[in-house]
Formats: C-alpha cells, structure tokens, sequence
C-alpha cells in the first residue's frame, strides 16, 4: 500500500506569521497534533503540539503577568517551528513510512512531491492500518502456533485451518521469542481450528477470542 491511499491530503497549515493563538486554536478546533508551515507555498517547517507546549512553558518561566501574555500572543510559527523536517513522497510504501517514524522517532511525516506540500500521513493513520489489516476490527479469535521451518510450516498451517472449515484473516510471524505464527481467524470459537492443528503435529500456545463492542 502506498503513503497517498492513507495520507491526509490538503492538510492545515500555517504561515511562518502565525501567531501563537491562532496556532493552538487550529490544533484545538480540528484535533490535530501537528501543523506544517508553509513559506510561499513551500514546506519550511512543521509544528506540533509539543513545541507549542515546550515555547508556552519556557515564556511563563521568563516572565509573568502582563508582560507573558504579550510575549505569547506574540509568538509565530517562525520562532516555535521545527525547521528540520522529515518527509515522504506519496507513492513511497506505508512500510517506509512506518520505518522512518520508528527510527527518527517522530508521529507524523509531511507528504511531498518536490517542496509542495499534498497531504501528511501520522502515526495514527499507520495504526489504523495496522489494526484494519490484522482484522481484528471483526469478531475473531487468535492462535499462536510455533514453527521450525517458516516456509512449509505456513503452508501446512494454513491449509490445516481452511480444511477444518476456518477462514483466516490474516497472518503475522512473530521471532522475538522463538519462531511463531500468529493466526487471526474468523470465528469466536477456534477449537475446530486448533485441534486439527495439534492433530496435524502443530504446537499451539492457544487462542485468545476477541467479541466486538456493541456500536
């Protein structure tokens, strides 16, 4: 999947003269966490709400009263801005994108063609993938089973579960702790799966059933 079937386009953005209030109105109004700041149409900076909270709490430990209301109000985008900014193409893979998050230890990537801005992907977009692809948005079960030899094991595994009458919804191989498939089915009841996998020589770890909250 792609960075642009999951980004949002034509985000909000702000001037590099946006003015403290008008910026943490914007966040509030529409519940973001980050602002790009645009210079002549130009992507020149990113701000989030950590550094509106970071310039908020350094100017009400320099001043206080009147003169702190003023130097707030008249903060801009320039001065609380960070320049160096992280970003991505649309048509990178929402893997890389997921990758740069995790190594620069950043929560949102502006999206790019050139120096325009198109859209900004964030770590909650990631995880709503994330969490729409493992399936576990439907009624379903999960069943850990160890394997010795990835490739055949998947398969057999696989072609266990579907003979005993249970759709799998998705498939995660987890190697932290020995190697495993994790295995989402569809059903709230899994045992037919499961015993067919023990059957068939499988170890299972077991199964942890997941009911939807009533909408």
């Amino acid at each position: 999947m792609l960075v642009r079937e999951i980004m949002q386009a034509h985000p909000v953005s702000a001037t590099l003269e946006t003015r403290l209030p008008d910026l943490v109105r914007a966040l509030q109004r529409r519940g973001f966490r980050h602002l790009p700041v645009l210079h002549e149409g130009r992507l020149v900076g990113l701000i989030s709400d950590r550094d509106i909270k970071q310039s908020m709490t350094s100017v009400s430990l320099a001043t206080q009263g009147r003169a702190r209301d003023l130097l707030l109000d008249g903060l801009t985008a320039a001065q609380i801005m960070t320049r160096r900014v992280t970003t991505i193409g649309p048509t990178s893979g929402v893997e890389e994108a997921a990758r740069l998050m995790a190594t620069e230890r950043i929560s949102a990537l502006p999206v790019t063609e050139g120096d325009r801005l198109i859209g900004i992907v964030t770590e909650t977009d990631i995880l709503r993938l994330f969490v729409r692809s493992l399936g576990v948005l439907e009624p379903s079960s999960r069943i850990d089973v160890i394997v010795a030899d990835r490739a055949a094991s998947l398969i057999d595994l696989m072609r266990v579960v579907e003979e005993a009458g249970v759709r799998i919804s998705s498939v995660m191989t987890l190697e932290a702790s020995g190697q495993r498939e994790v295995l989402r089915v569809t059903t709230l009841d899994p045992t037919a799966a499961i015993e067919a996998l023990c059957a068939a020589g499988h170890t299972v770890r077991g199964s942890r059933p997941r009911e939807t909250t009533p909408s």
